[in-house]
């Protein structure tokens, strides 16, 4: 359940990240509402991570 969280987390950051860049890059509209979405994702699982870290 660790490694599936911090995968999970640091997948969904990074990717929350980037995904703007690449949008930009190619000339399409960046999609704020998904990356937003992302984000708040992967700070959900790391949140879970950090404060139920004895217990997983």
């Amino acid at each position: 359940m660790k490694k599936l969280l911090s995968f999970a987390g640091v997948s969904l950051l990074t990717s929350a990240f980037l995904d703007p860049l690449i949008q930009s890059g190619l000339d399409k509209p960046v999609p704020w509402a998904r990356d937003f979405g992302m984000f708040l994702a992967g700070a959900a699982c790391l949140y879970i991570l950090v404060k139920y870290h004895r217990q997983l």
